[in-house]
């Protein structure tokens, strides 16, 4: 009896572990409102997720930044526990260059940290750094893409168009909460 309650325990306590830990699920692109931009480029405005990046006329960007980026092996690992409260809100143009180069290493990290979709809040502007609901307004948003990291509420730090060193040592320091400063911190 006690050999069949130690199995019952072991085996609940494996599928309970099993269900505890993130899913990676593609979700359904969001419902955005989209405009062609001045270059005859496809702009989303609005709310927006990584499904609705992976559309046909963003790939020639998208997907190469993610498997060019080189991350030093075991970074995660000691990261990992740094970044597990965080929240992320992430402001783009996917008609900006500068969004094109950094989303993709910007998510590559995101997802060696282990942060799950529901944790990356995404609004995408238009041309004009601008959007109907005003979103960006709140956050000062001047130049994209801008990464926030965001603990218990308020904002840790930010990433603003390019990183000051590179993505990782960005990362690296605003994980660790050392002095950072994003390259527009003064204006």
């Amino acid at each position: 009896m006690r050999t069949i309650t130690s199995i019952t325990f072991l085996l609940f306590a494996l599928i309970s572990c099993k269900n505890s830990l993130p899913k990676k699920t593609l979700q359904k692109p969001l419902n955005v409102e989209s405009i062609i931009g001045e270059e005859g480029e496809t702009v989303l405005i609005g709310y927006v997720n990584r499904t609705n990046l992976n559309l046909p006329e963003f790939q020639t960007w998208f997907k190469p930044e993610y498997e060019n980026i080189k991350i030093p092996e075991g970074w995660s690992v000691n990261y990992l526990p740094l970044a597990e409260n965080l929240e992320f809100k992430l402001f783009l143009g996917t008609w900006c260059g500068d969004a094109q180069r950094e989303l993709r290493g910007m998510f590559k990290l995101l997802d060696l940290l282990g942060i799950s979709e529901d944790r990356i809040e995404m609004y995408s502007i238009s041309e004009y750094k601008d959007s109907p609901l005003g979103y960006e307004k709140e956050y000062d948003i001047l130049n994209i893409p801008s990464l926030i990291f965001i603990e218990d509420g308020n904002e840790l730090n930010r990433i603003v168009e390019f990183p000051v060193e590179s993505l990782v040592e960005d990362f690296s320091k605003i994980l660790k909460k050392l002095p950072y400063e994003d390259l527009y911190a003064d204006f």
